[in-house]
């Protein structure tokens, strides 16, 4: 007994050591701040050090964690139906220079701390796509390796249609290439793999229309599924395993933020471009009116009516909410500007987009020594109101979405949409639905749709509709003043022949009637502006 007591006691002693040793800490920002968002429309924004700022706005929780997981949205599984709704703005202080893999560490830290996220990987059913050959295949066999090549020439009817000719190419580089440059015909990340069971290099080629072509091309649109056939090659809907991470547990009540926070995160100086020219436009110019906001930050403006350029700054949906003297209209300007990040290993780095237009208000401002001011005005807007609901009721515990397209998999998203856009929204009640519509149908409306429908619970549907500017005619402006105004409810349509609007659209098919009405929206309003720039 002496003898076991004393082996018990060596192995205490010896593990010791190592029970003592505290685990290393976690990499974490410095101080965070977390706040609901109030953006009106979804998409994030940010996810970019500038300086020792980090920042992501309105990002969903799906948002948050494919960033700091670098991981696929259609891999996040589990969790509440709210994962792809609810949207926050996150802040946070890290040190300049941080590597983005340290900040994913540090956003990961943030997601346990602030909203108790606990994940763990697993793997997921997902619908992916099988490429597949038939008998009698139009392919020829190849000697050597090539490629494939891609040009763009319009139809008979000036539809704009994809001649893909491939020599030489491997149907497993085929099917990468295919998804890349098609991406619209596959929704959601959704890819393909190669089974059709043929080794070696290829020649073929084919004719197809882009997706969003395909309403406009009629009876005469080559859908990718239609152009495959031809020669030989088919899509099947393949459910596949692949690694995911499971939510098992996440709070949308964020613990709150710390009460210094104001001090230990003291607002960031405004943003302004580095290099800036700002000109009129030449008198009489041909030039065809142009304006970039590039991915990098510039700005590259010419011939551009300052209407346009306001718009672009304030990120306002249309020329009504804009008020301002006339001479907005048709008094053009040149514009270069550029921003750099900091000297050094982040210079040149990609900008954060709301960034880049704060820098071309404050620009404005400067420039042209403009005041201005927001206020609301009644604005185009619809209630809804049930009139034969058609809509399936939803799996109360499925996640709440929209996204474009058909669901994988479905009948749906094997054929070519009749219009130009589709639209799929998963476990959605008519308050979201109201709420969404300024995103799926912008040109449509630019206000949230107010739910008098009465119905209760979440609903699946897809959505299928034509573009605003396939339903109406051009906006007016100095180049058109006798055009339609083309925003809101009221505008007549002018072609009556193909085009579906969203209002008969919604009416059709789920059985919900937009009524039109007017609901006070904010509006920019410019008090005083010069006409000529002060001089570069």
């Amino acid at each position: 007994m002496k003898q076991l007591l004393l082996g018990v006691s060596a192995v205490a002693l010896l593990s010791s050591p190592v029970l003592g040793q505290t685990a290393a800490p976690r990499a974490a920002f410095d101080v965070t701040s977390v706040q609901v968002s109030t953006r009106p429309n979804p998409g994030m924004r940010g996810g970019i050090l500038r300086g020792d700022r980090y920042e992501v706005r309105n990002a969903t929780m799906v948002d948050l964690i494919r960033t700091a997981y670098n991981v696929q949205p259609e891999r996040i599984s589990g969790g509440p139906s709210w994962l792809e709704w609810n949207r926050w703005d996150i802040a946070a202080v890290a040190p300049e220079g941080t590597p983005p893999p340290r900040l994913q560490e540090m956003l990961k830290t943030l997601l346990a701390d602030r909203f108790k996220l606990q994940v763990r990987e697993d793997s997921v059913s997902v619908t992916n796509m099988a490429l597949k050959a038939n008998p009698g295949h139009k392919l020829r066999q190849a000697s050597t390796q090539g490629g494939c090549q891609a040009q763009g020439a319009p139809d008979a009817n000036g539809v704009p249609l994809q001649m893909v000719t491939c020599k030489g190419e491997s149907l497993k580089d085929f099917v990468d290439l295919m998804v890349r440059g098609m991406n619209a015909y596959f929704p959601n990340g959704q890819q393909v793999v190669d089974e059709t069971g043929l080794a070696g290099f290829w020649d073929f080629e084919f004719k197809v229309h882009p997706r969003q072509m395909l309403a406009r091309a009629a009876a005469d649109g080559i859908s990718l599924d239609k152009a495959l056939a031809d020669i030989g090659l088919k899509l099947e809907p393949k459910d596949m395993k692949v690694p995911a991470i499971v939510v098992d547990s996440v709070s949308a009540d964020f613990t709150p933020n710390p009460p210094n926070l104001a001090r230990r995160m003291p607002p960031t100086p405004s943003p302004t471009f580095e290099v800036a020219d700002v000109k009129v436009s030449p008198p009489n110019s041909t030039t065809p009116p142009r304006m970039q906001l590039m991915p990098t930050g510039q700005v590259n403006g010419s011939n551009a009516p300052i209407n346009r350029v306001i718009q672009l700054a304030w990120n306002l949906p249309n020329p009504d909410y804009l008020v301002g003297p006339k001479w907005l209209e048709t008094n053009k300007y040149d514009f270069i500007a550029r921003v750099y990040a900091d000297a050094g290993p982040n210079a040149n780095v990609q900008q954060d987009e709301d960034v880049a237009r704060r820098m071309l208000q404050a620009l404005l401002v400067e420039r042209f020594q403009m005041k201005y001011h927001m206020e609301d005005r009644p604005m185009p807007a619809y209630n809804l109101r049930a009139d034969n609901p058609k809509m399936a009721k939803a799996d109360p515990t499925r996640r709440t979405r929209c996204f474009e397209g058909a669901p994988p998999g479905t009948p749906a998203a094997a054929r070519a949409p009749q219009f130009g856009r589709q639209v799929t929204c998963q476990n959605i009640s008519m308050a979201q639905f109201g709420a969404w519509l300024p995103s799926i149908a912008g040109g449509y409306t630019q206000v949230a749709a107010v739910d008098m429908t009465g119905l209760q619970g979440g609903y699946d549907f897809t959505l299928e509709f034509s573009p605003i500017e396939q339903v109406q005619g051009p906006r007016p402006d100095a180049a058109n003043p006798g055009g339609n105004s083309g925003a809101g409810p009221g505008a007549a349509a002018i072609d009556p022949t193909g085009a579906l609007s969203l209002l008969d659209a919604v009416r059709q098919q789920l059985g919900i009637r937009m009524e039109e009405t007017k609901r006070p929206a904010a509006v920019l309003v410019i008090d005083a502006m010069n006409e000529k720039p002060t001089e570069n």
